[in-house]
């Protein structure tokens, strides 16, 4: 996080934010914090009413953002008004504390950049960082210690990689991307071919990845290049830490990926898909756009759009809350058929005694 902090009157971080203003624009924020420990530097949210304190008197801070319905609770407080709270929050925060680092612009004495790179206006990079001939690295980027960039990759601008990155050859990465460490772009996917040994064959992957704007990837993730072609992460889209991405994946546009997400070679997921932690997609799987996977889920086959999922396999959200409740009720059937046992004995043998008679 950058360390330099600026101070706003709330009403430029309004027109900022293109919110409204309610109270007093002169108001003087310089952080942000939750609202159970903001104080009168400080600008908080609230979403609901559920996240208001019984007594609103301990509320310290300097103005709150808020949904339009808690305007009228609220209205002795400074507030800006949004409609996504959250959201526009989160934008605050990026105007006063920024998202970058401090790593300087300029390339550390230690980092070795080959002549053939052409390096933007106010670059950044840090210190034992590699830069392969070829590769492009846009205006304002900042590279951060210990990374290593193939050759001819291309870096957009306003680009964050964090320490310990590594981008291979020929990848592209478009601007305002945020790489966390540990991350590996563009390793060869898992593609063999066995013989008539049984020897398992490596098959070249000559593809590349290709990153677009506005994507954030999180730590000791690893996206593989594909075998011809591209492995592609549409625009906006956010992945967490551990997420595996094999080759000739397609991603779409504002899609989120939780922890330890695994995507097998050769799937595509539609846009503004939701995956839990821990989702597994099998090969050759299309997910439709506004799916929603639950955590821990398997997919093996298509999805269609707009569905909500969940479970190993994967199957409509009413489907497994069925099955789930079948189950729950299996020791009651189960104690109803040995009752139901006990009686038809004992029919069976109250007829054979008068059969007998």
């Amino acid at each position: 996080m950058n360390t330099s902090v600026r101070e706003y009157s709330l009403a430029e971080l309004a027109h900022l934010c293109g919110a409204l203003l309610h109270g007093d624009g002169s108001t003087i924020i310089r952080g942000v914090a939750p609202i159970t420990s903001a104080d009168k530097e400080h600008i908080t949210f609230v979403e609901s009413k559920k996240y208001l304190p019984k007594d609103l008197s301990l509320i310290k801070a300097g103005a709150i953002v808020v949904h339009p319905s808690l305007v009228t609770e609220l209205q002795m407080f400074p507030l800006i008004i949004s409609h996504y709270p959250k959201a526009t929050f989160a934008k605050i925060a990026q105007i006063i504390h920024g998202i970058g680092t401090s790593t300087p612009s300029g390339i550390h004495p230690t980092a070795w950049v080959e002549p053939e790179t052409k390096v933007g206006n106010n670059v950044g990079i840090g210190p034992f960082v590699y830069v392969a001939g070829g590769s492009v690295i846009g205006d304002n980027s900042r590279i951060m210690a210990h990374c290593y960039i193939g050759q001819n990759v291309t870096i957009g601008s306003e680009c964050l990689i964090y320490p310990g990155v590594i981008i291979l050859d020929r990848c592209k990465i478009g601007n305002r991307v945020i790489i966390h460490s540990g991350t590996v772009i563009g390793s060869d996917g898992f593609g063999y071919a066995q013989d008539e040994t049984g020897e398992h064959i490596k098959v070249p992957q000559t593809g590349i990845v290709v990153i677009e704007d506005d994507v954030e990837i999180g730590a000791n993730c690893t996206i593989d290049r594909a075998t011809f072609g591209e492995t592609r992460i549409k625009r906006g889209s956010k992945i967490d830490n551990l997420v595996t991405i094999a080759h000739n994946v397609t991603i779409g546009e504002e899609c989120i990926l939780a922890g330890q997400v695994g995507v097998a070679g050769s799937s595509k997921i539609g846009n503004r898909v939701i995956m839990g932690g821990q989702v597994g997609i099998a090969d050759h799987v299309t997910i439709g756009d506004f799916v929603m996977i639950g955590a821990k889920s398997g997919v093996a086959s298509d999805v269609k759009p707009y569905m909500e999922i969940v479970g190993i396999p994967a199957s409509s959200k009413e489907e497994i809350f069925k099955t789930h409740m079948n189950i729950k009720r299996l020791e009651r059937l189960r104690k109803t058929v040995k009752d139901l046992e006990v009686t038809v004995k004992k029919l069976l043998r109250d007829w054979e005694n008068d059969q007998g008679r």
